[in-house]
């Protein structure tokens, strides 16, 4: 005979410890400072056939999106916000949580009409701003990235074939020369093992991609996107396919709640499956369990929660793979290190320019799947794509002062390599919202406010 019980348990919803909060903070704390930097396709396009031919030293950029009235209202409602939580939450955590996070959306807005203004003086506070918000290089992680690459090119200087040699040497002549830097160890076979275990049953049946389609096209991805994002119940976000944005990679928009996919790119099946776990599994999915935990500031993210949620999304990548050969973010460490001058020479847009044109030719050619032309097309695009990354909100040729964004995913990816090296059941915790789990304030903020990988587990039974 079995046992009844005549008041079985009923789910609770936890409390919620900033409802009204976030809800204020929502209507002027959603906006995303790069969208603002972006331009006219076309007219970047003008500027980018300019720039290779020499008929320019240095771009100038555009900026439509720069709009200082619409900036301003930003600042103003943000800073309004502050006061208002300072003199009336009173939960001393939540309001410390806030106060981090409307400081840093402040910077945002700072920064977006030191851009808009653009003299020189401005132009150095959009360079602080940004260091405030995303970091900068540090001279351990700018120094282990270079020695890589140079590492690399060493050994294509062994190479029978000639062109590769010669792309190798070239490469070296133009690389800084950095003391070596231990700053961290690349993860063993074990630790990876254990990410691919959790990544693959966390991942479940999320990915469901037709096996016959090894190109996709952007219909054909957005297809799968679309797909991924139902079964995770994600509402409220689409997926939109792009034909006028200069962008060239796919991104995610938390103002819009939009994964947005160029209109000209195409994948292959791995990668569509890695950009799964990276935008949806992790970018999207993120933020909707962060909106329905006990702080709903998780689903926006806690401050700087960037280079922890990049750092997630990357090394779910490399963990469906089983294989780290590297941490993530090389490209944007090395641009933004050699605009900065961490090695004691700031660099302009044409200097950084050339020196990532001979990276990206190196590594086209030590591929062998290109002819030297092809490469040399190919290494073009990307240095023009990642310099563009790291210059926009600048004028191009004020020497370092740049856009540091890009500088989470390398640091992201260490960061986040170390806690699950570290501390690996942190990793079951992952999914709960958008914080940094290499970040102490953050783990500090989920265990004040006993914020588990439980949570999860009781959300899906709500």
């Amino acid at each position: 005979m079995f046992e009844t019980t005549s008041s079985p348990e009923i789910y609770k919803k936890p409390k919620i410890y900033d409802e009204q909060l976030f809800e204020q903070f929502s209507k002027v704390g959603t906006f995303e400072a790069y969208e603002y930097l972006d331009g006219d396709k076309k007219y970047r396009n003008e500027q980018k056939s300019k720039f290779l031919t020499g008929e320019i030293t240095n771009p100038t950029l555009d900026y439509p999106e720069l709009d200082i009235e619409k900036i301003n209202s930003f600042d103003h409602e943000l800073t309004l916000l502050k006061s208002e939580i300072c003199a009336n939450e009173p939960n001393e955590v939540v309001r410390q949580v806030y106060r981090w996070k409307i400081n840093e959306k402040i910077a945002e807005a700072r920064m977006l009409k030191a851009a808009a203004i653009g003299d020189e003086k401005n132009l150095r506070r959009f360079n602080k701003y940004s260091e405030f918000i995303y970091g900068k290089p540090s001279t351990d992680v700018f120094s282990y990235t270079i020695n890589s690459i140079g590492d690399d090119a060493i050994v294509g200087l062994d190479s029978e074939n000639s062109e590769i040699k010669q792309a190798a040497t070239e490469l070296l002549k133009v690389l800084p020369i950095m003391e070596q830097s231990t700053i961290a160890s690349l993860p063993d076979q074990k630790i990876v093992n254990f990410a691919q275990a959790q990544t693959e049953k966390e991942l479940g049946d999320l990915i469901d991609i037709p096996t016959d389609i090894t190109k996709f096209d952007s219909f054909q991805a957005k297809a799968a996107f679309d797909t991924a994002i139902e079964k995770i119940g994600a509402e409220g976000w689409t997926v939109v396919i792009e034909a006028e944005n200069s962008k060239t990679a796919v991104s995610v928009s938390q103002e819009d709640m939009a994964v947005k996919i160029p209109a000209e790119r195409t994948f292959t099946r791995k990668k569509v499956v890695s950009l799964i776990a990276h935008e949806i599994f992790t970018h999207v999915l993120r933020r909707e369990n962060g909106e329905r935990s006990k702080l709903k500031l998780l689903g926006l993210g806690l401050d700087r929660y960037e280079a922890g949620d990049d750092g997630v999304a990357t090394m779910r990548e490399q963990a469906i793979t089983g294989k780290v050969d590297d941490f993530r973010g090389i490209d944007g460490m090395l641009a933004i290190g050699l605009a900065q001058g961490i090695d004691g020479q700031p660099r302009d847009f044409r200097e950084v320019y050339n020196i990532l044109e001979k990276y990206y030719y190196y590594n086209n050619m030590k591929s062998g799947k290109k002819e030297s032309a092809e490469s040399l097309k190919k290494a073009q695009d990307s240095a023009w794509n990642r310099t563009i990354r790291t210059f926009r909100g600048t004028d191009c040729q004020t020497k370092g002062v740049c856009f540091t964004k890009d500088v989470i995913y390398r640091n992201g990816s260490i960061g986040v390599w170390n806690v699950i090296k570290d501390n690996p059941e942190e990793m079951t915790r992952f999914n709960v919202g958008k914080y940094d789990p290499s970040e102490p304030r953050h783990i500090w903020v989920l265990e004040q406010l006993n914020i588990t990988d439980q949570d999860l587990a009781e959300l899906e039974q709500a």
